[in-house]
């Protein structure tokens, strides 16, 4: 575990030390991108997964889970003996 993060710490000492061989626009254009990625992960992840939750509910072509992955994986079969001939 220990050795773990004496990694990770190696590695931001390193990422941070290349930050700093940036120019100064270089830089601000990073912590842009930073700031950006910051507020895409900080939505709630719950809310997320409750809105996506039933997507596929109204969609006529897909049967139930269960048949749906079984037909997926008939396609995988046939394309695999396709790949092997």
């Amino acid at each position: 575990m220990q050795n773990t993060k004496q990694r990770e710490e190696d590695i931001f000492a390193d990422v941070l030390e290349k930050i700093k061989t940036l120019t100064a626009s270089q830089q601000k254009f990073l912590q842009e991108i930073l700031l950006r990625h910051e507020k895409v992960s900080a939505l709630p992840k719950k809310s997320l997964l409750k809105k996506s939750f039933g997507i596929w509910a109204d969609r006529k072509d897909i049967k139930g889970s269960i048949e749906h992955i079984d037909e997926m994986r008939k396609g995988w079969e046939v394309r695999l003996q396709r790949i092997k001939s």
